[in-house]
């Protein structure tokens, strides 16, 4: 930031800026083939996890087809695709922690009285995570895009945001770690980004 601008302050992404995801997912991975596909040797164990990490996508494939393609590799799945996904969702706010330099960061802006919000992509499950995480006490917002009604890059939702933390887009930060969704959709509305 130049000299003389003023931060009023700062919007987040939520998966892999506030916590690490990816982290999450491959620890509740690994207990979901520990407990539910109880392979017999460390190969196997791999495999699993291999399968359901590419299945993942970083977050961003099908949950529906990854339990489908997985009940089909592995046939003691006998839950249906709607339960797994339900129990992922349940079981995945277990793993999320918030990285320890997010905490210290939102720690300094709450002393500071900044105020600080979320806007991320995805389902309305992505408040389990906020919830877990202890965001949903903390946030001055949380816009979450399918309860929204647009998704990141969309100017709409940046600006909605910038509202309900009572900022100008020039006043504000957003944090994010998508160069498009992220990175670009804050810039083209004139916030500062990182």
């Amino acid at each position: 930031m130049a000299v003389g601008d003023q931060l009023s302050a700062v919007l987040f992404d939520l998966d892999n800026t506030l916590f690490d995801r990816d982290r999450a997912f491959t620890s509740w991975a690994e207990a979901f083939v520990q407990t539910c596909l109880a392979p017999q040797d460390d190969l196997r164990r791999r495999e699993a996890l291999g399968l359901l990490q590419s299945l993942d996508a970083h977050g961003f494939g099908s949950r529906p087809a990854m339990f489908a393609t997985l009940k089909k590799a592995y046939p003691m799945l006998s839950e249906s695709v709607d339960s797994l996904v339900e129990a992922f969702y349940r079981r995945l706010r277990d793993y999320v922690s918030l990285d320890e330099g997010a905490r210290r960061l939102l720690d300094t802006l709450d002393r500071s009285g900044v105020p600080f919000g979320i806007v991320t992509n995805g389902s309305h499950r992505q408040l389990y995570k906020i919830e877990a995480l202890g965001l949903d006490t903390r946030a001055t917002c949380i816009f979450v895009s399918e309860v929204f009604g647009c998704r990141k890059p969309e100017a709409a939702i940046f600006l909605a945001a910038a509202s309900c933390v009572n900022a100008r887009p020039a006043e504000i930060l957003f944090v994010g770690d998508d160069p498009e969704a992220d990175v670009w959709g804050a810039h083209c509305v004139g916030m500062k980004t990182a």
